[in-house]
């Protein structure tokens, strides 16, 4: 095995995931702190409870989301496989190719799980100042960043910008209805 052909094609295959996979996960862990923290002014949750079910939350959407992205990813890469294999008329069972789309996977479902877990900053600049507005200036802050990121242009990175922190925003108003 090819090891420096092996890292070739999983540079080429892996960029585009890593982006979309970190992004996603990014999103949703900072959206669902948000949400707790949120709450936790209704219900005057703070320290050690407010943690414990920040971290517990975020666990639970990293196992979701990293097993999702693995059986997707796992999936899309044997159809890519296969695709390939029709097109050379042979197999690459056991090839660079093979190995590199299934690391490719794996890597992108272990990103997808561990991104969530930016959304434990803002409740970490929480419990250590007790400044409320501070910490959730920080999530937007981070959707926003989220957001230009994902764009390739800058007309793009700023659309996304707003769009992802508009998001915030609107889930912010919303559970402040809920919570009054």
């Amino acid at each position: 095995m090819n090891v420096g052909k092996l890292f070739s094609v999983i540079r080429q295959e892996f960029p585009s995931m890593f982006r979309r996979y970190l992004l996603l996960g990014a999103f949703d862990g900072i959206t669902l702190e948000l949400s707790i923290l949120l709450s936790s002014q209704a219900t005057k949750l703070e320290g050690k409870e407010l943690l414990l079910i920040t971290i517990s939350s975020l666990l639970a959407i990293s196992i979701s989301s990293g097993w999702n992205a693995l059986i997707i990813e796992l999936n899309e890469a044997n159809l890519s496989l296969q695709e390939l294999e029709r097109q050379m008329l042979r197999s690459l069972k056991g090839t660079v190719y093979d190995y590199s789309f299934k690391i490719a996977a794996i890597l992108s479902a272990i990103l997808h799980a561990l991104s969530p877990f930016l959304g434990i900053f803002p409740v970490m600049l929480y419990i250590y100042t007790k400044n409320f507005i501070m910490a959730e200036i920080l999530s937007l802050f981070i959707l926003a960043i989220i957001g230009f990121i994902y764009g390739t242009r800058i007309k793009e990175r700023l659309k996304y910008s707003g769009v992802l922190l508009l998001s915030g925003l609107i889930l912010v108003f919303l559970i402040y209805l809920i919570t009054k």
